[in-house]
């Protein structure tokens, strides 16, 4: 059940709870102040019947004060002296007194007569001419009884009336307030890296959501804020190093043309790897800036990315695993030429470093999407770890060789070039064992027109790690 229904019937049975319980001492108060009443009652006819009997003017038939009276009875050593017509059998009461003459009340389920009762029986001592005597009147108290199965009918009802207002004005309440945490929680959803500029929109009311809320949103800047520096630092730091990368290793080459002894021609070859190397990372962190501050958007220009995978495969050194085309079907999708081809050069290059003898590349269309899929026969990519080869400085392998291992930002480059293109990527089982990476891209529109402009250009990437 939502939050909003627990509450609702979380209030409404606290509430029906307190009201029975109420309910119930107030039947209870109610019934004990009717039989009081009706021991007033017969305590006030006892003491004129006895009164009578005092002053010796007690006639021989008793008439009944009113309803409530159900009969009156004098005995005198289990004689009756006088009695009401419906009383005149000296059996009539059965008397629980130990001593005849004490004052007492007590009650009785059935008499000899026509009222239904319970009854109470008042019986009071008196002294007469003739001796003493005690005087009995039963009252009957059926009607208590009565009085509260129809107040309880009636409760009843009523608290299945309350129970409802109740709930529907709980539930009105509650979905007033919960609309606010709704809209929190779908402006949250809406919040991601890309969008820390996004706030939670506060309630006018100042409660504890509006707290809530408030909190949130300074959360959001500060986190805004950070991201902010973090992307300034990066994109500087990336812009200060071309400069002297590209000078040391113009430098590097030059000195490479030159003749050297052979410890010194080695040196200088892993100066300048080392230095292309640190030149790709360069640019892979400043593409990764440009998407981190929103400005990395595809070209709407028609590319063939059959052509695209043709010129990787054919530049592509793959050493001593064996590099296929298998099933390449001309497919135009709309985008960046120079990003699609990153995106191609990224995951044949992540393949070949991992596959043991051969890397296959298809591409084909299948429900409106370019299929690109790239397979290896490497140790493949556990399952439980797919969605993480796709995060940045993420490397599954531990070799800590150069040569082997990536920095982990290949795929992670792969994953922002795809979802500006509006695309997807995934990772899979490969039929050949290893690790399957698929991109799916939307086919371009025949009818679009070409844009103007050149494609942007992007420096050589790097070997990239899984």
């Amino acid at each position: 059940m939502s939050l909003r229904t627990r509450m609702v019937l979380s209030g409404a049975i606290a509430v029906v709870s307190a009201a029975a319980v109420t309910s119930v001492f107030i039947g209870l108060a109610i019934r004990s102040e009717m039989i009081d009443n009706a021991d007033e009652v017969g305590e006030v006819r006892a003491e004129q019947v006895a009164d009578l009997a005092q002053r010796g003017i007690l006639p021989r038939e008793i008439d009944r004060a009113d309803d409530l009276e159900a009969a009156v009875q004098v005995v005198q050593r289990g004689m009756v002296l006088s009695s009401t017509s419906n009383a005149s059998d000296p059996g009539f009461f059965e008397l629980p007194m130990q001593r005849p003459g004490v004052d007492q009340v007590y009650g009785l389920d059935h008499l000899p007569i026509d009222d239904d009762g319970p009854f109470r029986v008042t019986a009071l001592g008196a002294r007469t001419p003739h001796g003493n005597v005690t005087v009995l009147v039963a009252v009957d108290v059926g009607n208590v009884d009565e009085v509260l199965a129809a107040l309880a009918n009636k409760g009843l009802i009523g608290l299945g009336v309350l129970m409802a207002i109740f709930a529907l004005v709980l539930w009105l309440v509650v979905g007033r307030t919960m609309r606010s945490v709704e809209a929190i929680r779908r402006r949250a959803e809406m919040i991601t890296a890309q969008r820390l500029n996004q706030r939670v929109p506060e309630p006018p009311t100042r409660d504890e959501i509006y707290r809530l809320a408030r909190t949130l949103n300074d959360m959001l800047a500060r986190l805004e804020s950070s991201a902010k520096r973090q992307e300034r630092f990066v994109a500087d730091a990336a812009h200060e190093l071309r400069t002297p990368l590209a000078t040391l290793r113009t430098k590097l080459e030059t000195a490479l043309l030159r003749d050297h002894d052979e410890a010194g021609s080695q040196l200088l070859q892993e100066l300048w790897a080392e230095t292309v190397r640190l030149g790709t990372l360069v640019d892979h962190l400043l593409l990764l800036a440009r998407s981190d501050a929103g400005t990395l958007h595809a070209s709407a220009r028609p590319v063939d990315l059959d052509d695209v995978v043709g010129d990787v495969l054919s530049s592509t050194q793959t050493g001593r695993v064996a590099l296929r085309a298998r099933g390449v079907e001309p497919v135009q999708v709309t985008g960046d030429v120079a990003l699609l081809e990153q995106v191609l050069r990224n995951l044949v290059e992540n393949a070949v470093r991992h596959a043991a003898r051969t890397v296959d590349v298809s591409l084909s269309s299948e429900g409106g999407n370019a299929v690109l899929t790239v397979d290896d026969d490497g140790p493949g990519i556990p399952e439980s770890q797919r969605a993480e080869v796709f995060e940045r400085f993420v490397r599954l392998d531990h070799s800590r060789d150069r040569k082997q291992g990536g920095v982990g930002l290949g795929l992670a480059i792969v994953a922002e070039i795809v979802r500006v293109h509006s695309g997807s990527v995934e990772v899979s089982e490969s039929p050949a064992g290893g690790a399957r990476l698929t991109v799916r891209l939307p086919i371009a529109d025949c009818e679009q027109p070409e844009a103007p402009g050149d494609p942007r250009l992007l420096g050589a990437a790097g070997p990239v790690a899984r």
